[in-house]
């Protein structure tokens, strides 16, 4: 018998299929996690609406959500930090825009459905439209960002040592061309607490320092940075701060007012799910006549629409107007489930993960077990086998598949958590690490 939560595959890409063009209602937009009934999903094939929940979602209703994914049968997939799988009103969009392109290229740049998109990443996040430009990567927004401020030799810039090569190597470039200094920060591991990292931050600061750049979530490690504290201590002391949110955006609701950040570089394939060659930057409104174009004419003085918004870091050429749509079918399949159950459901999961992991003799976790800290990144080592030796024994034996991680400092494994994996799959990894570590 069905419960008043259940619904098939054919229901869900009913209510989603070529959301990319249409906006959702308002409603979605101040929905609560335990608010999700009655949500208009407007879309070619009609108006269906979102199935009733009372109360948070069950194990029914991610049985159905996860059916909206072609993910391989057999396979636990547990990579959604380097590629998420697409949903089916996600790739519907991309193959009928790219139909219609391939029919009638007359109207190549979309402009009006693209400027429909940033509107709907815009209301997700709290910001304004004008503060959002689309891009291809995480990494194409912080090469945006850091190449286009106006940093001269002597100048510091400071990252922490659990960075990604991405920020790591934009800056490094910097370094080398106008003589910036980069100053890295030894960040623990596994700190005690928040403080620990906000005061590691702060000794570093000098009168020379210009900006802080830190991943929200830490792709090395899991580590959820205190980002808030950190942009309040970035302010006060007159400094700007970029945030790399590779890892955490799709999985931690966003307000990004509140959090008070000058720039936000966001991936659309990680924990979006809308397919590569995606992403998103936030330039805060008051900071962007400090920020050059990386490419294209920019002239500050332009009376043209847009000309002095966020949309002057798109003059990149042609865009592929089917991927762009996809993001916002992806925003819309990610409102209709809510931010608020995304989390809670990764965070189930990963604790489950840690919480198993800890049990086993042999393991070594190198994530840390605050959920203050802590995020869907799991990250650990087995006793007497190398990264390498561990992925391809989890995949080879048990269709477990992960990624190996190796620092120098962390030299491990990581497993990453979505609301579409199953809590089956995550005792799958839990028996395969603890046959491995004996």
């Amino acid at each position: 018998m069905l419960t008043n939560y259940d619904l098939t595959r054919r229901d869900l890409l009913k209510t989603t299929l070529g959301v990319g063009l249409v906006a959702l209602g308002g409603r979605i937009a101040t929905a609560t996690a335990a608010d999700t009934s009655a949500l208009p999903l407007s879309g070619e094939a009609g108006g269906a609406a979102f199935p009733k929940l009372n109360g948070q979602p069950d194990e029914s209703f991610w049985g159905k959500v996860r059916e909206q994914f072609d993910l391989l049968p057999g396979l636990a997939f547990l990579n959604n930090g380097t590629l998420g799988p697409v949903p089916h009103s996600v790739s519907s969009v991309h193959e009928r825009v790219d139909r219609e392109l391939y029919r009638d290229p007359r109207n190549s740049f979309r402009q009006g459905d693209i400027d429909a998109v940033r509107e709907k990443i815009a209301a997700l996040i709290n910001a304004d439209p004008d503060e959002i430009t689309l891009t291809h990567s995480t990494t194409e927004g912080i090469n945006i960002f850091g190449h286009g401020l106006d940093l001269r030799a002597g100048d510091e810039v400071i990252l922490g040592t659990q960075e990604h090569a991405a920020a790591f190597n934009a800056y490094a470039g910097i370094e080398k061309r106008f003589g910036v200094k980069v100053v890295k920060v030894q960040i623990p591991v596994t700190p005690q607490n928040a403080a620990q990292v906000i005061e590691a931050y702060e000794k570093a600061i000098t009168p020379r320092t210009r900006l802080i750049v830190v991943s929200h979530v830490s792709y090395s490690s899991g580590l959820v940075a205190p980002v808030k504290e950190l942009a309040e201590l970035a302010h006060r002391r007159g400094l700007l701060i970029s945030v790399d949110a590779a890892q955490s955006f799709g999985v931690i609701p966003l307000d990004i007012k509140a959090l008070g950040v000058d720039h936000y570089a966001a991936p659309g394939q990680k924990w979006l799910l809308a397919g590569t060659g995606t992403g998103f930057s936030y330039f805060k409104k008051d900071i962007q006549d400090r920020v050059w174009p990386l490419t294209g004419f920019y002239d500050p003085a332009s009376t043209a629409p847009h000309a002095n918004s966020a949309r002057r870091y798109e003059h990149t050429g042609q865009i592929n107007v089917s991927a762009a749509l996809g993001i916002g079918a992806a925003v819309d399949f990610h409102k209709a489930i809510g931010p608020a159950n995304i989390e809670k459901r990764d965070r189930e999961l990963s604790t489950q993960l840690r919480n198993g992991l800890a049990k086993i003799n042999g393991v070594k976790l190198y994530t840390s077990a605050d959920p203050a800290l802590s995020s869907a990144l799991t990250v650990f080592s087995i006793r007497g086998l190398t990264p390498e030796e561990t992925v391809k024994a989890l995949q080879d034996r048990y269709q477990v598949f992960i990624r190996t991680i190796n620092t120098g400092e962390i030299v491990g494994v990581r497993a990453s958590t979505h609301f579409y994996n199953t809590h089956d799959e995550v005792e799958r990894l839990l028996a395969a690490a603890k046959k491995l570590a004996g």
